[in-house]
């Protein structure tokens, strides 16, 4: 019998202006405070992660409100 290797994910580090990062699980889409090394909702291993630039789109919406023109 051959061992199986347990899948491994990377983590989503979804970056935010005006409150913490979070990090979301790719296989259950769960959302931790910290990569930690399993997922603690649905217990896949985990590798790093990857970056989301979603600030951008917070920046812009702030920038809509306070245009100076």
């Amino acid at each position: 019998m051959s061992a199986r290797k347990k899948s491994c994910g990377c983590w989503t580090q979804r970056t935010h202006l005006l409150r913490a990062d979070e990090y979301i699980c790719p296989f259950c889409g769960g959302s931790a405070d910290k990569p930690y090394v399993t997922c603690p909702f649905c217990g896949h291993s985990m590798e790093g992660s990857d970056y989301d630039p979603s600030w951008v789109d917070e920046a812009e919406m702030l920038d809509i409100f306070f245009d100076d023109k």
